[in-house]
């Protein structure tokens, strides 16, 4: 279940020919990418609750965010793949830089762990990092020791 196309992810480079006799990567191997990158978003997004049954159509914008975390992670694989291809003399001109590609989706799936996205996929979601809200970790920044540790602990004896 992928949650975008090839040509979504085939755009990222326009000097990338689609369609010709031997294209390679060929349009199986980018979807078996989409597929793979697909399959790591929904187990992060099942593990934090979501439901993906028909979110297409009940919460477009959170479907949205899937479907752009999936197409990057699956162009940053082609991209890996178009830029073996070139070799090291060859100049990517115009093409999308697959680390930076790789950089944002591995960002993504970070935030989508941490739950910044709960809100959009659940309505009463709360949110999961006292830190925003309290501006520090959850009542240990008081009373602490210059180094940064807890000025007690548990083994100190008075």
């Amino acid at each position: 279940m992928g949650f975008t196309s090839i040509d979504a992810v085939a755009a990222h480079y326009p000097g990338f020919q689609r369609g010709v006799p031997d294209q390679n990567p060929s349009d199986a191997q980018i979807q078996a990418w989409i597929e793979s990158q697909s399959a790591r978003l929904a187990a992060l997004a099942i593990g934090r609750g979501y439901t993906l049954e028909g979110l297409a159509t009940s919460n477009p914008q959170a479907y949205a965010l899937l479907s752009l975390a999936n197409e990057v992670g699956a162009a940053a694989d082609l991209g890996e793949a178009l830029f073996s291809l070139l070799g090291p003399e060859a100049s990517p001109q115009g093409w999308a830089n697959p680390n930076a590609l790789r950089r944002s989706y591995e960002n993504m799936l970070a935030e989508l762990s941490r739950g910044t996205y709960d809100k959009l996929f659940i309505s009463g979601a709360r949110t999961g990092d006292v830190y925003p809200a309290f501006g520090g970790v959850a009542g240990q920044e008081e009373g602490l020791a210059e180094d940064g540790t807890a000025a007690f602990k548990k083994e100190d004896v008075f």
